[in-house]
């Protein structure tokens, strides 16, 4: 958006041009990053063996800027929920049947996290499942047809806690071809290391407070990102040893070493977090849901011994989207006080910019940074939580709030100014 502001006198038509491409006329961004609003929704097709009919169960979800589709990990009529955003439709639904469902116990559904990677050939996709378990997808490129038969991986070795329940998340190491998967639901909760060309787990990491690892006792762990600057994994721990604001761990991309381990309380964070969504920016900076804080986000740099920062304004969330193009992240905060929301932050200086209400338990986000459109599941209605915007349950989209053109400004500006420099001849 460009804003116009009075100049001093003009002498001539050199002048004129002058104060148009810049100085006199004042010509300047309004704000860094997009403010956003909500633009429609997309329905969600039913299948036949989703007796209630509505979209209620589901998990997380991922966004390819290639195709322009986006994946969303949906229990309710198990399957991979496939939508484009294109024309924001509904496109097929990958793997139906093959995934655990929404079990009576969350501790088992599936599916639950997924990782979508370019590899030769195509696409991978990786998807979490219960009882421990996770599936991966060999995709052609345009990130539909499903190449041969899915494979299941069991992360239920000798030596894990029983039960293991379900695999949340799931991340791939393309530089190594890795996967790592983490049992979020056991006690302790431990992440294994598969071999993406054989399906072969090379290493089991129990969390138990051995081997150098932290102890996360009951308490599980989350989020778990390739991050790309780094070359390494990351795993969200909402806590060490069962106290605390929890924090990150960086392990190896090769063989699931220890690299670091960031204890937020160790690091000076005042207040709680329990880290359950990741996403990084531009660098190796990342954005750290709190989904046991009312007060805050942390922003974690992990750069030599590491640094974090707070953001206040939003909190309670799980999954974290980033826009690379417009370098805004997207936070969807189930548990904010007052109720949930869509928290924004500018990915450049990670100050606060925006938030927009959601509906009930959203904890879903995808961003298409194409079109800048931002996807959110919205769940069904609830006898003490209606949802106004489908009963059923749907997906929300936003997109930024149209700018106004720079050249119809430029040239009404044009204009006046030329008007006042006849005037001043005449």
């Amino acid at each position: 958006m460009l804003r116009l502001y009075a100049c001093g006198k003009v002498a001539g038509l050199n002048a004129l041009l002058l104060t148009t491409v810049g100085l006199c006329l004042g010509a300047r961004p309004a704000v860094a990053a997009p403010l956003y609003e909500f633009v429609t929704t997309i329905p969600i097709p039913v299948a036949s063996s989703n007796s209630a009919g509505t979209f209620t169960g589901y998990d997380l979800s991922t966004f390819d800027p290639k195709t322009q589709l986006y994946y969303l990990t949906d229990r309710s009529n198990n399957g991979i929920d496939v939508f484009t955003s294109k024309t924001n439709s509904f496109v097929e639904r990958i793997g139906s049947g093959l995934f655990a469902g929404a079990t009576p116990s969350n501790d088992n559904a599936g599916p639950n996290g997924i990782a979508l990677a370019d590899v030769a050939g195509g696409k991978l996709l990786v998807v979490g499942d219960g009882p421990s378990t996770f599936k991966t997808f060999t995709l052609m490129p345009d990130g539909l047809t499903v190449v041969g038969t899915p494979r299941t991986t069991s992360t239920a070795l000798p030596g894990t806690p029983t039960p293991p329940n379900r695999v949340d998340g799931v991340a791939f190491a393309p530089t190594t071809n890795k996967i790592l998967a983490a049992n979020n639901a056991s006690n302790p909760g431990f992440v294994t290391l598969t071999d993406n060309t054989t399906g072969t787990v090379t290493r089991l990491i129990k969390l138990d407070g051995t081997g150098g690892f932290p102890n996360v006792n009951g308490d599980g762990v989350e989020a778990t990102i390739f991050n790309t600057t780094r070359g390494s994994f990351f795993v969200a721990v909402p806590k060490f040893n069962g106290v605390g604001a929890g924090g990150v761990i960086e392990l190896s991309a090769s063989n699931g070493d220890l690299l670091h381990t960031y204890d937020f309380n160790a690091m000076g964070l005042s207040g709680g977090c329990g880290p359950t969504g990741m996403a990084q920016g531009l660098g190796a900076a990342m954005v750290v849901a709190c989904g046991d804080s009312p007060t805050q986000t942390i922003v974690l740099d992990p750069t030599g011994a590491g640094t974090i920062k707070s953001v206040p304004q939003v909190s309670g969330g799980d999954q974290v989207a980033f826009d690379p193009k417009r370098n805004v992240f997207l936070e969807a905060a189930r548990f904010q006080p007052g109720g949930p929301v869509l928290g924004i932050f500018d990915g450049a200086t990670t100050s606060f910019l925006q938030t927009l209400p959601i509906t009930f338990n959203d904890h879903s986000v995808a961003v298409d940074p194409i079109t800048g459109e931002v996807f959110v599941a919205f769940g069904a209605s609830t006898a003490s939580n209606p949802n106004a915007y489908c009963p059923a349950g749907c997906i929300g989209v936003f997109a930024p709030v149209p700018e106004p053109g720079s050249l119809p400004i430029l040239a009404t500006a044009l204009a006046a100014l030329a008007m006042i420099a006849l005037r001043r001849r005449a």
